[in-house]
């Protein structure tokens, strides 16, 4: 049955049988156009910080509604209960009388704080009704990044009532995933339309969103899937075109879901990633002859096989009058890898790319070598002045052994690809990009691991630009991976593996993770033991934590100094002791050997891997949670403070996070950008 407006309860719709408890599917929207305190609102602030008004988020979300009220399929599923919540512009306001829709709340951070306390308070707890339930959250809205986190903002963001802007009276989407993984409701999924630019005002004080998920008792049901989709990727704009009615995102969305089902009749999320990546796209180059890109990012805990609808039969609806024009119509099914890949290398130029190999200590002494593999002179001068490497464990500068092996970019150096080799060393290797004149943010560095007897392929990705207009070209982003290897197969199968993950389905990759492989890494002491930590922890993000077996802890013997490992480690045994195993892998202690591992990153360092730092984080909320004897608490609470502050610089593009100079968080002592010391302090290594 269709959903109906609760009487005195604005935003709220149920299914006329509802009761306290009914498994079903349970949906948050909220969609913000109108901000009254940004720039062009009815009640600007002194300072909105270049914020301003949007032409098409409530829209967006109302359309999202009124599919999800109408033409939302799911054998076994029903919609049973749903708030709304917009802030729409006049015109949008005048748009939903015309359509009869009215029930709907204001999406001020009062109101929707309170709608997410009541969303999360009536879900199922109730096992049996957990199992056959599902949340779906969706935003359409103004967000941004501070360091790590990305906050979605509410209608009446910047409000100068209080007098000091409350830059805190925003929402974290880092809570909103944290209680998703952690909440007995069998599916989750989230779908975030916002901009994820850098929003120096918060990241320079460290700062995040005030707290409104609530915090979750540790249970031995967890999800099936947490599966969240993102408009964007870090540091980046997610577009709205002038005068369409919908977002690039949203319609990318809206046109998925109304897909014409056919022989197949489900949307999975994985399909729904590969359509919304290429209509955004599509939709991007059509609105701005092609000068623009817009990366969709997706994550999954869990199963990716999530379906996110059951489609109907018959021809999509008509585009709307005006609009841009729709794209992948009849929602075909392209190999989403290959696309990916075909789309990634068409960035480059390949009359530019250089393959020959040369060490890095002889590079920066021949400038014309620079400039034949980095081009303009922006990023050749970067790369012989501006580019040095340290011993991440002992901070003395690398004497030899880094070689670059590849180049790839195109013409004006704004995108470039390097492939490095890291030299055979014990400890890690701290890289470090800095200079005002060459860097945005002054200094960027990336913790990147190494093997004790032979070298770790790495991939760079940079990015250079001008921050503001007339601004000579500085290294803006950076990112960093592991690389491909034309003579390790341990790494070629990781660097595969990853690549497939990113592109195309995490699930999938992990499938194809062959044990044997994975032995074979674990036996080859020791130049194999990074691509090892890389596929466990690809099994563990995709909820395979039962598959890792005792290869964590045969790592952790092999590199006893690895954080990594000891992350993995603490996830196999928390997960076999949440699956009532007593004495799992021969440990009589495996309670007190969980909390070791973890509380062993005060000595070992923090992880090198976002993955593996973000799997750290979980965990420790869920130790802090449980039983600890005297004296556990305080080396699990000093690591969890460090992670915190890795978060206020790190930003967690790539698959290992980098380290902003600036801005410094105001709890730092000091001034100017953080220090090389500084960075490996952050990173518990000194």
């Amino acid at each position: 049955m269709a959903l109906e407006p609760v009487a005195n309860t604005p935003g709220l719709w149920r299914d006329p049988q509802w009761q306290a408890g009914m498994p079903g599917l349970y949906a948050l929207l909220a969609g913000v156009s109108a901000y009254p305190h940004l720039e062009g609102g009815s009640a600007p602030a002194p300072d909105a910080f270049g914020l301003g008004q949007l032409g098409a988020s409530a829209n967006t979300a109302a359309s999202l509604f009124e599919w999800l009220r109408a033409d939302f399929r799911h054998d076994g599923l029903p919609l049973v209960w749903c708030q709304l919540l917009l802030s729409p512009t006049p015109e949008e306001k005048a748009g939903f009388a015309t359509r009869g829709l009215v029930h709907y709340a204001p999406a001020d951070h009062a109101t929707l704080v309170k709608a997410i306390q009541r969303w999360t308070g009536q879900v199922p707890s109730a096992p049996a009704a957990a199992r056959q339930s599902r949340t779906l959250f969706f935003f359409s809205g103004h967000g941004v990044q501070s360091n790590w986190r990305a906050l979605l903002l509410p209608s009446d963001y910047l409000d100068p009532d209080p007098g000091a802007p409350q830059l805190q009276n925003c929402i974290s989407t880092r809570e909103l995933q944290d209680w998703m993984e952690q909440s007995p409701v069998a599916e989750h999924l989230a779908l975030i339309d916002a901009c994820r630019n850098e929003f120096s005002p918060l990241a320079s004080r460290g700062a995040t969103a005030n707290t409104c998920f609530p915090l979750l008792q540790a249970g031995t049901q967890v999800p099936r899937t947490a599966a969240s989709l993102a408009a964007t990727s870090p540091g980046t704009q997610a577009y709205q075109v002038p005068g369409q009615p919908h977002t690039l995102f949203g319609q990318a969305v809206l046109n998925a879901v109304r897909g014409d089902g056919g022989g197949d009749a489900r949307l999975e999320f994985r399909e729904l990633v590969v359509a919304v990546r290429k209509d955004v796209n599509a939709l991007l180059r059509a609105a701005s002859q092609g000068q623009l890109e817009q990366a969709v990012r997706p994550r999954v805990e869990g199963d990716d096989a999530l379906v996110v609808t059951e489609l109907l039969a018959g021809a999509m609806p008509p585009p709307v009058p005006g609009g841009l024009p729709r794209v992948g119509a009849g929602r075909p099914r392209p190999d989403a890898l290959t696309e990916a890949l075909r789309a990634s290398a068409e960035r480059f130029d390949p009359a530019l790319a250089v393959h020959d190999a040369i060490a890095f200590e002889l590079l920066t002494q021949d400038f014309g070598e620079i400039h034949r593999r980095m081009g303009h002179e922006y990023t050749s001068h970067l790369w012989r002045e501006g580019v040095h490497a340290f011993g991440l464990d002992d901070g003395r500068p690398l004497g030899a052994g880094l070689v670059l092996q590849a180049v790839e970019r195109d013409d004006p150096s704004s995108q470039v690809q390097v492939d490095l080799e890291l030299p055979a060393r014990a400890g890690g290797v701290l890289l470090v990009f800095e200079g005002t004149q060459y860097v945005q943010r002054e200094r960027l560095a990336v913790a990147l691991p190494t093997d004790a007897g032979g070298p770790v392929p790495i991939r760079l990705s940079l990015q250079f630009g001008s921050a503001l207009p007339g601004e000579p070209p500085r290294l803006l982003k950076l990112q960093a991976r592991l690389g491909p290897s034309a003579h390790n197969p341990h790494y070629q199968c990781a660097w595969q593996l990853l690549r497939e993950a990113e592109l195309g389905s995490p699930r999938k990759a992990a499938e194809r993770i062959d044990p044997e492989r994975l032995r074979a890494a674990a036996q080859d002491e020791p130049n194999g033991q990074v691509a090892l930590t890389a596929g466990l922890l690809l099994q563990a993000r995709t909820g395979h934590v039962d598959q890792l077996q005792a290869f964590p802890r045969s790592l952790l013997l092999r590199v006893p100094e690895s954080p990594d490992a000891a992350v993995l480690w603490a996830a196999s045994l928390r997960h076999a002791l949440d699956h009532g195993k007593k004495k799992p892998f021969g440990e009589s202690a495996p309670q007190a050997a969980c909390v070791a591992a973890l509380a062993s990153l005060q000595q070992r360092g923090l992880p090198y891997f976002a993955d593996s730092l973000e799997l750290a984080e979980r965990l420790l909320r869920q130790a802090l949670r449980g039983p600890l004897k005297a004296g556990q608490d305080a080396p699990l609470r000093a690591v969890q403070h460090a992670i915190a502050q890795l978060y206020e610089v790190a930003q967690p593009d790539g698959q290992f996070p980098v380290l902003a100079g600036l801005p410094r968080p105001a709890a730092l002592p000091g001034q100017g950008p953080l220090t090389v010391a500084e960075m490996r302090a952050l990173l518990l290594r000194r």
